[in-house]
């Protein structure tokens, strides 16, 4: 079963997903976590291991992964999740740098962050 099929999942299975790297499943695994967890713990490291992927579409889907669990939760680990909000804002791919920017007005909406680079609306 692949990641995003779950609709329930453990430490274990996000930690396999991860680990599978599958390029038919990756891409998902943030989103999944972000909007499933059960823990932002979880779904967080999950999000910040894969905001530095290689791949712009799950670099992109981790950042957005963060503005979901800054609306979820109303908790980030601020000092690891800035850095990288503020360097997917600055990202040389187009779309990673919209997700960051989406992630961030909801990070600015729910969290009150100034984050550097970020224009909220």
């Amino acid at each position: 079963m692949k990641f995003q099929d779950r609709t329930y999942f453990t430490p274990d299975d996000l930690h396999d997903a991860i680990n599978r790297n599958a390029p038919d499943e990756i891409f998902l695994v943030p989103l999944t976590a972000a909007l499933l967890a059960a823990d932002v713990g979880d779904a967080q490291e999950a999000c910040i291991t894969l905001a530095v992927h290689a791949d712009p579409i799950v670099r992109g889907n981790a950042l957005l992964g963060f503005g979901h669990l800054a609306r979820r939760f109303r908790c980030l680990d601020e000092r690891r999740v800035k850095p990288l909000l503020e360097a997917g804002l600055r990202d040389a791919d187009d779309n990673v740098r919209i997700l960051a920017k989406s992630a961030s007005d909801e990070i600015c909406q729910f969290l009150h962050w100034t984050i550097a680079g970020h224009i909220y609306g």
